[in-house]
């Protein structure tokens, strides 16, 4: 879920119909209130591969039309790669969808150039509280950051999902491994450790793996020795921090983590090769992974063949008793800002917004947008990894800089080559964290 590293051109332009959309605006009459006598039309969603199953798709559609008699729902399906090309020519058209879904980190992009109608007046009859920020503030916090800009709204949370620590059950048992005791990264690295003794005959076997560039599972560990990626003042410049020594902490957590015996690639990712797929072939004995990978960590045809070999925990924090602050993706939805159908696409957003949306989002196994739901999801089998995925979420949670540049950090991240600096001795910690803040503050305090 990556934005570009820039503001479209074909955006720019619309800067300027913020003001108009807004239903704020007392200048002119918003479209919203145009459209509210239409009696009938078509409202188009554009929904990404994946979100909702067409069942839940089905169910809100025609509740939809039953509540606005002669109105037709147009869903289409989109495919995450290239969307946010699609959308940059889509919302600069005259006839855009009314309603786009919108990865987390892809929104800012949006948001910054007046694309998106503003919906801060609206924010409490979506349930988001009556505040932006602070105690009146009711959307998971990461999502909320993710839809407000220049402390306006301009962007529903939809859903979350978050990473867990993903383990081999029948590794845990065979190794004497107790898995209600790794509550902390001493105890997690003594597992690690463990597994690795007791599976030497398997070749590149890693008890914990880690992936030299996995900077999303850094985060989390900077983020729990209280480090932060940047910090933005008032008068709107950016400083990196990932040469401060909260931050460093981190950076040595996960280079302690990597170390206690990891096979993982120090050049490359998590999906190269992908953690999943070693983990099916037996060859890995827990890894730090998003809720979705434990169906891919499953293979009929490999080592891993059965759901009943594999186990779901919280990601220890280094003090022990604690979880890391989890790096929480998602969704946001939105509408455009020339869209002629307002009035409509927020009615229709709203539907997920309510107690019945909000059970909606997680049978289909996500982390809903309101803490409250959040918080009360139902104790039932199928939810149990939700469950553990929502408290995380709730104990502590974080995301990039809500700037349009940071697109262009991730363009060419310098996260991924400080770590590889690290783990492969060309610099050490101080060193490369510093060579890094450096390139991350060059990009955030670019002129836009």
């Amino acid at each position: 879920m990556k934005a570009r590293s820039f503001i479209p051109i074909a955006l720019v332009a619309m800067v300027g119909l913020t003001g108009c959309s807004s239903a704020g605006s007392s200048s002119a009459p918003t479209q919203a209130a145009s459209t509210q006598a239409a009696s009938s039309g078509t409202l188009t969603v554009w929904l990404m591969n994946g979100s909702l199953n067409d069942n839940t798709v089905v169910q809100l559609d025609t509740d939809f039309q039953m509540a606005h008699p002669g109105w037709k729902v147009n869903y289409q399906v989109q495919q995450w790669n290239g969307i946010v090309d699609k959308l940059t020519t889509a919302l600069a058209s005259n006839t855009p969808p009314d309603v786009i879904e919108m990865g987390n980190t892809q929104a800012i992009t949006f948001e910054a150039a007046g694309a998106l109608m503003d919906l801060t007046s609206d924010r409490q009859a979506l349930g988001g509280g009556t505040s932006n920020s602070g105690d009146g503030q009711l959307f998971m916090d990461s999502l909320n950051s993710a839809s407000v800009y220049q402390d306006k709204l301009y962007a529903v949370p939809f859903y979350a999902g978050d990473r867990v620590l993903i383990y081999r059950k029948d590794l845990f048992q065979a190794a004497g491994i107790d898995p209600t005791t790794i509550t902390s990264k001493d105890a997690l690295i003594a597992a690690a450790k463990t597994l690795q003794q007791k599976n030497a005959s398997v070749t590149d076997f890693s008890g914990f793996y880690v992936a030299g560039q996995n900077w999303y599972q850094l985060l989390q560990y900077i983020w729990d020795r209280g480090g932060t990626l940047a910090t933005q003042d008032s008068s709107g410049k950016w400083t990196a921090n990932l040469e401060s020594p909260q931050s460093m902490q981190g950076i040595q957590d996960y280079v302690d983590y990597y170390n206690a015996g990891s096979t993982g690639p120090k050049d490359n990712d998590e999906m190269n090769p992908p953690e999943y797929t070693l983990f099916s072939q037996g060859k890995v004995g827990m890894f730090v992974g998003n809720g979705w990978e434990i169906g891919s960590a499953v293979d009929p045809k490999g080592v891993v063949t059965s759901a009943d070999q594999v186990g779901v925990m919280a990601i220890p924090s280094a003090t022990a008793g604690k979880t890391v602050p989890v790096f929480l993706g998602g969704s946001v939805l939105g509408i455009a800002a020339k869209s002629k159908n307002q009035a409509q696409a927020l009615d229709w957003i709203k539907q997920l917004t309510s107690p019945d949306g909000q059970q909606m989002l997680i049978s289909n196994g996500w982390i809903p947008s309101l803490k409250s739901a959040a918080a009360n999801i139902p104790n039932t089998p199928e939810n149990a990894i939700l469950k553990i995925q929502a408290a995380e979420a709730a104990a502590g949670s974080g995301f990039t800089p809500n700037d349009p540049r940071w697109a262009g950090v991730e363009a060419n991240n310098p996260i991924k080559a400080m770590m590889t600096k690290i783990l492969t001795g060309q610099a050490n910690i101080a060193d490369a964290a510093k060579e890094a803040d450096q390139k991350i503050d060059a990009v955030l305090n670019a002129a836009q």
